[in-house]
């Protein structure tokens, strides 16, 4: 089943898209839309054009019905110039007025029956009024010539100008024409009436006025005449009649009554007539005929395109329908087959990569044209196998990363093994120059360990398990300070009573060590790099790295701040800026912001300072716990800095529990006390490793796997609180002491934190075991036997007590050092006993001598270098080890 609507991929910025618009039409609607619109457009102007035709057919018809009466006006015209002229020659009238009335009665119907326009009808109107006033005349008889030829004039014009009138609304050349020849016809014809009537008048030949119209009704006929000539649409002998009227011209010219009466004018005006009455009568019948053939043409030539274009608009819309379901065929198949790709056989073909490998056949979209449609459809099983293909290579390198991942776990093992043989060899070489050798050994490998995190963190690989506990943000810079090699080149500046979350503590030490290691890299050895702690306006933290190098220039710094503002993503810079890659991912998978600005500005020196910024999610909640006071009964406090050596140096704990060493692991690890340096430069804070400082013992390394040693008993205070070790307690940082209370001046005043307390753990069961010769086994398998790689209870998640033999000393200096003073000075300073606080077992007595106390001569330079070793072995040896042993415990 496909889904119509995605729901896993959503835009940034969603745009509605109104319902009414275009763009959110189905595309259904949009290709009937496309179909329909030229479709009704064809029908709209071929039903104009049907509509024009069928309107000029109509119009044809009304004046086809019209041009029924030609024939009769035309044969009306002719009976009354015979009607005149036989009243003005006085021949035949009786017969002359039968024909007239008979024509007159017809021709009266046809125009009451008819449909003309209002001036055809009036001009009708005229013509048979005029016709019906000759008529009378006639019948009145005696009447007068010229009347008689004015009244024959009359009716012929009206009835010559309602038939042009008739004619001339027919848009058709061959209609007027006909229609223009049969006027000049009858206007001939009247001419030629006029001239017989005038002529039959008994004074024409005195009468000057007679002569002069008798000569300009000539002169008419002979210019209609020559019209007529003109047009071409006769089949009339014009000539014969331009002949006949010059014959007649000659003959009324003679002077006399007697010219007029000859034959010739007589003889050439009846041929005349009898020529007019075919003529007039013929383009008559032509042109009703011409005007009804019109008609029917165009009534035809309407139906015909009418019939056209709805079989064309039918045609086109039936194949318009064709080529877009084919269409939409064609889209619906490629987009069911894209859903289907996308969302059903693209992820179910992905999770049968993990298990088969390889790219498997895909299954095609089923179009198979090679259109654009086609071409999509191909594209589309192209994207598909390019994305199995890029899975298939992806799952892959997945797993290449997990080796890898799984390689620089191991790697990381062994560099713990490393470190924990170079510490035995550093606990048992006393020639200085191998160890300072040694030394640098340790140093290098503890760079090659944070290298192997640093390919944890470029494969995003997040840590297994994590510490809870809240982590003070001093132990966090310590733990920072303690993966540089030239740590004793950083100076802390006043920190912050803050502690930093359990699960984020151990990346921000590494972000931190990667920034103060490439601070220290990147300046003159003779200068020192200041680490600066303070509070943000958020309730977060401010960590900045101040360096006095040659600084950067702008164009490298927005550079670097844009790489770290992308949080560690792969680019083509990756390569070449693996710190900057490594601190951009910590701080992203953290929230925090790290940005590098120059530091000339702000202290008139050059250089870089780095400012990284811990929100607040990142601070625990401060809990206040009394080191020296406010603890619980037998649950020891340990220091800081030894606290965090034990975090930072293991990063994955299993269970979040915290192992610690027990009383016989650290039996053998201090046989002497070790004076603090007299040195005022140093700083017990700075760590620096020394021989024998992993706190594994020989008799731990050669216990057997499962044996637990049996703890010693705790000794407590007066107060019940548990007695710490005197020689870790040398290894904690001593704050200033206040007197004020009252309190002792040994009794170090410890911070006030608040840790959160275990449940008292329950009773460890001992298990006697004679420990073997240290020298008897390899340093690696004693490794391998440590008591680290036993499985931990939970019971030893609480904080236990530890002691070393050197307590009895440092009980002993304790006492002595409380011991009253009897002594003063005048002004009120005690006086100092000669050997009064001398611990036991400092001084060996001189036996070859007899008396006396032999002196060991020590560099004290190479006394404050073995304490800071000591203390820097102290941290990385009680964690490493136990972090070796989770590592392999997940190798397996």
């Amino acid at each position: 089943m496909v889904v119509d609507e995605p729901d896993a991929v959503t835009n940034d910025e969603p745009r509605t898209v109104p319902a009414w618009s275009v763009a959110a039409w189905p595309l259904r609607w949009k290709v009937a839309a496309i179909l329909i619109l030229p479709v009704v457009l064809a029908m709209t102007l071929g039903a104009l054009r049907v509509q024009s035709e069928l309107r000029d057919a109509s119009r044809l018809s009304i004046a086809a019905d019209d041009s029924d009466i030609v024939s009769p006006a035309v044969e009306f015209i002719g009976r009354t110039n015979d009607l005149a002229v036989a009243a003005a020659t006085r021949t035949d009238v009786a017969s002359a007025t039968a024909r007239f009335d008979e024509i007159a009665t017809r021709f009266g119907e046809l125009i009451r029956s008819g449909e003309f326009e209002t001036s055809v009808a009036a001009d009708f109107a005229t013509a048979t009024t005029t016709a019906d006033s000759l008529r009378k005349l006639v019948s009145a008889g005696a009447a007068p010539v010229s009347q008689l030829a004015q009244l024959s004039d009359d009716v012929t014009a009206s009835t010559s100008a309602a038939l042009t009138s008739t004619m001339r609304s027919i848009d058709d050349d061959g209609v007027r024409t006909l229609a223009d020849s049969l006027a000049v016809a009858l206007s001939a014809q009247r001419s030629l009436t006029t001239q017989e009537v005038l002529v039959e008048s008994t004074d024409f030949g005195d009468d000057v006025a007679v002569r002069v119209q008798v000569a300009a009704a000539a002169g008419t006929e002979t210019a209609a005449l020559d019209e007529l000539a003109r047009l071409g649409s006769t089949s009339v002998d014009v000539s014969a009649l331009l002949s006949a009227v010059q014959n007649r011209r000659d003959a009324y010219s003679r002077p006399g009554a007697a010219a007029v009466e000859a034959s010739q004018f007589t003889t050439s005006a009846e041929s005349s007539a009898e020529q007019y009455g075919q003529l007039t009568s013929g383009l008559g019948t032509e042109l009703s005929e011409t005007v009804q053939g019109r008609a029917n043409d165009l009534r035809s030539a309407a139906l015909r395109d009418a019939a056209i274009v709805l079989g064309a608009v039918l045609v086109a819309l039936a194949l318009a329908l064709a080529v877009g379901r084919s269409l939409i065929r064609s889209i619906s198949t490629l987009r069911h087959g894209a859903l289907q790709v996308a969302r059903l056989r693209l992820p179910e073909e992905i999770e049968r990569l993990g298990s088969s490998g390889g790219v498997p056949v895909i299954t095609a979209v089923p179009v198979h044209t090679k259109e654009e449609i086609g071409q999509l459809a191909r594209a589309v099983d192209d994207i598909h196998y390019q994305a199995l293909r890029l899975a298939s290579e992806r799952g892959q390198h997945l797993q290449i990363g997990d080796m890898f991942e799984t390689l620089s776990r191991r790697s990381r093992s062994l560099v713990e093994e490393q470190l924990s043989l170079i510490e035995t060899l550093e606990r048992d070489e006393q020639d200085p120059q191998r160890l300072e050798h040694l030394f640098r050994l340790d140093h290098l490998t503890t760079r090659m360990r944070r290298n192997g995190d640093n390919l944890l963190v470029l494969a995003d690989t997040t840590e297994r398990s994590g510490r809870l506990d809240p982590v003070p943000v001093g132990d966090v810079l310590r733990a920072a300070m303690s993966e540089v090699e030239e740590y004793r080149r950083v100076e802390i500046g006043p920190g912050t009573d803050a502690a930093l979350t359990g699960s984020a503590a151990a990346d921000i030490s590494h972000l931190l060590a990667e920034l103060i290691d490439n601070a220290l890299r990147f300046s003159p050895p003779d200068t020192n790099v200041a680490l600066t702690v303070s509070r943000a306006v958020d309730g977060g933290i401010l960590v900045e790295v101040v360096d006095g190098g040659l600084g950067m220039p702008e164009a490298d710094l927005r550079a670097a701040n844009d790489r770290l503002s992308m949080g560690g993503e792969v680019t083509p810079e990756t390569a070449r800026r693996m710190g900057l890659f490594v601190v951009g991912r910590l701080a992203r998978r953290h929230d925090a912001t790290v940005r590098i600005r120059s530091t000339s500005g702000q202290h008139g020196q050059s250089g870089v300072t780095v400012s990284v910024h811990l929100p607040g999610a990142l601070i625990a909640a401060p809990r206040a716990v009394d080191r020296t006071n406010g603890q619980n009964a037998g649950t020891p406090v340990r220091s800081s800095a030894i606290e965090s050596a034990d975090f930072f140096g293991a990063r994955r704990v299993a269970d979040n529990t915290e192992r610690k060493p027990d009383d016989a692991v650290f039996a053998g690890r201090i046989s002497t006390p070790v004076e603090p340096a007299s040195d005022p430069t140093y700083s017990p804070g700075l760590p620096r490793r020394s021989p024998g400082a992993s706190g594994v013992s020989a008799e731990s390394m050669l216990r057997p796997i499962g044996v637990t040693p049996t703890p010693a008993p705790a000794t407590t205070s007066d107060t019940g609180r548990p007695i710490q070790s005197e020689t870790y307690d040398f290894f904690s940082p001593r704050p200033a002491i206040d007197n004020s209370d009252g309190q002792p001046a040994g009794d170090p005043v410890w911070p006030t934190v608040e840790f959160p307390v275990p449940d008292p753990a329950p009773p460890a069961v001992s298990v006697d075991a004679e420990p073997m010769a240290a020298a008897d086994a390899p340093p690696i398998f004693q490794r391998l036997t440590s008591e680290w790689l036993l499985e931990t209870t939970p019971g030893d998640s609480g904080e236990r007590n530890w002691s070393t033999p050197a307590d009895t000393g440092w009980s002993a200096a304790q006492h002595a050092s409380e011991s009253r003073i009897d002594r003063y000075t005048e002004s009120g300073l005690p006086l100092r006993e000669r050997g009064a606080r001398l611990v036991p077992g400092h001084a060996r007595w001189n036996a070859s001598t007899g008396g006396g106390t032999i002196r060991n001569v020590r560099d004290p330079a190479e006394v404050r270098a073995l304490l800071d070793e000591q203390f820097a072995g102290v941290r990385q040896g009680r964690t490493r080890t136990e972090e070796g042993r989770h590592s392999r415990e997940g190798d397996r």
